[in-house]
């Protein structure tokens, strides 16, 4: 289904909740061309990719059951620009977590990432936007049997324990990286690298593991990231955090 074939069941359709309760999404307004222009300046190159706008139009967003709330014009909202420099906060779960739509340097539409806070975790949960809101019509549709990265706390938990993405940064140069000329702006050994370079669904890392998150960059144009190992405090190495 195209995008707009996804928005437009979801603006026809009644749902029902895990609790049996139904319910129907309420929809924004759309933007005017005078908006969508405004709106351009905060993108980069001061462009909106056509998919976007082509959404736009029709709505800004909707709020509803479980992602509590949709949205497509809310650039630069999420804020943790060492994890995305540039992105879109496509909406929240209602606890504190995003769903993420990264944008490349260039301005096209990338990945859509969840990006959770407690265990700070960021998961690569859709290839697109148009998968994503598939992800959120199998939500609505099935609540209990979601795509979602939000409903799979063992995923989550899995990859804030596992740390299979993480790889210090001598290891990560000795594998033959083609992205040492990244990793080596970086003086020192006292770096780690997420790798989520392969870009598969449910692939993530722990990007709160480390330290402040100020301490990490992003690669130009890769899901790649460096990270400072910042010495933990005594009770830090007690609890294991």
């Amino acid at each position: 289904m195209t995008n707009l074939e996804i928005i437009n069941e979801l603006k026809q359709s009644t749902f029902v909740d895990e609790d049996g309760e139904k319910y129907k999404l309420e929809f924004q307004k759309g933007l005017t061309d005078e908006e969508v222009q405004s709106l351009k300046q905060k993108f980069p190159g001061n462009l909106i990719p056509d998919e976007l706008v082509e959404i736009l139009r029709i709505t800004k967003g909707w709020s509803g059951y479980g992602a509590e709330m949709v949205y497509f014009d809310a650039i630069g909202v999420f804020g943790f620009t060492e994890l995305s420099p540039n992105s879109i906060s496509l909406g929240t779960d209602g606890f504190g977590n995003y769903w993420v739509l990264d944008i490349l340097q260039n301005g096209d539409l990338g990945k859509v990432f969840f990006v959770c806070h407690d265990p700070a975790v960021l998961v690569i949960n859709s290839q697109n936007l148009n998968e994503h809101l598939n992800h959120l019509l199998s939500f609505y549709k099935k609540p209990t049997d979601s795509p979602l990265i939000s409903m799979d706390s063992k995923l989550i938990f899995d990859i804030w324990k596992q740390e299979s993405n993480l790889i210090p940064k001598e290891e990560f140069k000795n594998i033959g990286s083609a992205y040492n000329d990244f990793v080596n702006q970086f003086a020192g050994d006292d770096w780690t690298i997420a790798d989520l370079s392969e870009g598969k669904n449910r692939d993530g890392f722990p990007w709160g593991k480390l330290g402040s998150n100020e301490h990490t960059k992003r690669h130009p144009k890769e899901l790649v990231w460096i990270m400072e190992n910042k010495k933990k405090g005594l009770l830090s190495k007690l609890f294991g955090k």
